[in-house]
């Protein structure tokens, strides 16, 4: 029998690379140079085989086309991999422009590992319907009478479970599941997880002086409860406990009715089950529903409109009654209401949805005229909406500041990494924005508030805007990692700085989540009541101890960066199925991380419409077809 002299090219490229990646990897994370000799053996040992088994796998693939989209896919999951390490372990992702040549060669040499692990991913979520086929047509050729005995029972099945599982029977028993499951979380921080921005909001409610830095819509929905209190047994807490009681059950009923759709859209059972678990015992989930941060409802909006996007893209529009179309424009606008940076997602989504190919062109043009159509019906309505509770709240303009968090905080590490080297005039330019005498003590890489808040913006933003350009081409290479450092946790799997960005432990209620208390004026204070401290300590230790941290594989589920990659996963499969439309309820995800790549700090509330919205869309890749 001849040998392929092929095959052996490729195993001895897989030996190579697996030597190479091994050692790369190793030079990347910080631990291997301090940990013991067994470890370190292990490591390069196990790696090695698997970085092997990996390689050789993927180069051993006959199927060209899916080499080529693991590898287009693999690449920026290397890179990033990559930056957030040097970033890690440097402080810089490219000190000089002389390791360039390396930085792309570490890049590309864990390409081909990512895309090993990638391809299994694409080739499997692809020929779901392919194995159900080939099963069939064994069994068929084994025995047909078995084949038919086998397929009337199985219709028999799916009829008795249709009548069994009812959508609206697995909208209330997982409701119901859920809001059980988080009733302890609940009596643990009663009466609310009073943290984040409620105490700036509330002071708008009580002064009755309202602006637009926060969405007013969501300033009246808890002033409402808050104000409450006034006439309930207990006062404010009782309030805020009430707001917490109302978040639950809307948060409870949208992730039921998410698993009743699944439920239609046959979805597998283990799929549903598993995604019941994570939303019923997950603690970002029952934690950030008794919280009081506007990026709560926000994030149900998100899966709402993500959910309707889907039916239209699945049903290509055409199966849409006109009750699911306006729903769809009652989510978008309110949507639109609860966040502001929202908007500028959506204005961009308009485009890009333009912009997605079709195979299927008289299909996907009626689809996309539809939702084109409604998505500015629903952003006039929305502006319509803004309007009015501006002018009849008399509310402020919000500060610009919140756009300017990049730019500032790339002047302040220019101004801290390279002080020695700028020239007089530049210094006294920045003089103006970002004096000498508070800078270097405010800057934080991770965190752009401490400067934002204090830069001086309002006397000349054309100049600002001059001297932040002026500044960037002069030191390039600190602009980046300035940009790397405040964006890292929304793109690197094992960053940690997201979760001690304001401290971290117990006593501070700081760390994964916010759960610290904050202060309100005297007479309107919200106490901590817990009745069940032992389980908010335990609760505590995840959230502001972060010992989820030290538990291997299941630190990932909390990191922020995951849910972006598993959106990526969603649209990688449905570009390598050639389904474009299904990329439809991935757009404005899309263009709303985009927002928050300028946001001023990676926090999990800004990430948590992925958390909610992302395992849904993955799982909708594996449901069986109608």
């Amino acid at each position: 029998m001849k040998k392929n002299p092929g095959n052996f090219i490729k195993i001895v490229i897989s030996l190579t690379l697996s030597v190479i990646n091994i050692n790369l990897a190793a030079s990347l994370e910080s631990w291997t140079k301090s940990c013991g000799r067994i470890p370190l053996i292990l490591f390069y040992g196990v790696g090695f085989v698997l970085c092997f088994l990996l390689t050789a796998c993927f180069l051993m693939q006959s199927e060209r086309r899916l080499k080529i989209h693991s590898l287009l896919w693999g690449m920026p999951m290397a890179t990033a991999h990559v930056l957030g390490c040097l970033m890690r372990q440097d402080g810089t992702a490219l000190d000089s422009l002389s390791r360039l040549p390396v930085l792309l060669m570490q890049i590309l040499c864990l390409t081909v590992p990512a895309a090993a692990c990638i391809a299994p991913l694409l080739w499997g979520f692809q020929d779901t319907e392919h194995w159900r086929a080939q099963m069939r047509s064994y069994i068929t050729c084994k025995d047909v009478r078995r084949d038919y005995a086998l397929n009337q029972s199985t219709h028999k099945a799916e009829k008795q479970s249709a009548r069994n599982l009812l959508p609206w029977q697995v909208w209330l028993f997982s409701t119901a599941v859920i809001l059980m499951c988080w009733l302890p979380v609940f009596l643990a921080y009663y009466p609310s997880v009073f943290a984040y921005d409620a105490e700036g909001q509330l002071y708008q409610v009580l002064a009755h002086d309202y602006s637009t830095h926060h969405p007013l819509l969501h300033t009246l929905f808890l002033g409402a409860f808050f104000r409450l209190g006034d006439v309930l047994p207990g006062s404010y807490p009782a309030g805020m406990a009430l707001h917490s009681i109302v978040q639950m059950l809307l948060m409870a009923v949208v992730f039921g009715y998410t698993l009743a759709r699944l439920t239609v859209w046959k979805v597998p059972a283990a799929l549903r089950i598993l995604l019941l678990m994570f939303y019923a015992l997950f603690p970002t989930n029952s934690v950030l529903a008794l919280s009081t941060t506007k990026d709560v409802l926000f994030s149900a909006l998100v899966l709402l409109t993500t959910l309707s996007v889907y039916e239209m893209a699945d049903a290509s529009g055409s199966g849409l009654s006109r009750k699911d179309w306006l729903l769809y424009t009652l989510w978008t606008v309110l949507l639109l209401l609860f966040r502001n940076n929202a908007l500028y997602a959506l204005l961009v989504t308009i485009p890009a949805v333009c912009l997605l190919p079709g195979r299927k062109k008289a299909q996907c043009s009626t689809s996309r005229r539809r939702y084109l159509a409604f998505t500015v019906l629903a952003l006039v309505l929305s502006v319509v909406c803004s309007t009015a509770l501006k002018t009849a709240l008399h509310a402020r303009n919000g500060s610009p500041r919140e756009m300017l968090s990049i730019p500032l905080q790339q002047m302040a590490r220019t101004r801290i990494k390279a002080e020695e080297t700028l020239s007089d005039d530049m210094r006294h330019e920045l003089d103006q924005y970002l004096p000498a005498e508070w800078v270097f003590a405010a800057y934080n890489p991770y965190l752009a508030d401490p400067v934002k808040n204090k830069a001086v913006i309002h006397d000349n933003p054309a100049g600002l805007i001059k001297t932040w350009v002026r500044l960037g081409l002069e030191h390039p290479q600190i602009y980046i990692d300035a940009f790397l450092d405040t964006s890292v946790g929304y793109w690197f799997l094992e960053d940690r700085t997201h979760a001690q960005i304001y401290g971290l432990g117990t006593e501070s209620g700081f760390g994964y989540l916010s759960t610290d208390t904050r202060a309100m004026p005297a007479g309107f204070e919200i106490p901590q009541q817990s009745r069940l401290p032992g389980l908010r300590a335990r609760m505590e230790r995840i959230v502001s101890d972060n010992c989820y941290q030290n538990i291997p594989v299941v630190h990932i589920l909390f990191a922020p960066a995951f849910y972006w990659w598993l959106l990526c996963l969603y649209m990688a499969v449905a570009i390598y199925r050639r389904n474009y439309l299904l990329l439809l309820p991935a757009v404005f995800p899309v263009c709303y991380y985009l927002t928050l790549l300028l946001s001023p700090a990676v926090l999990v509330r800004y990430m948590y419409p992925f958390i909610v919205t992302a395992p849904v869309l993955l799982g909708c890749l594996c449901r069986r077809k109608r």
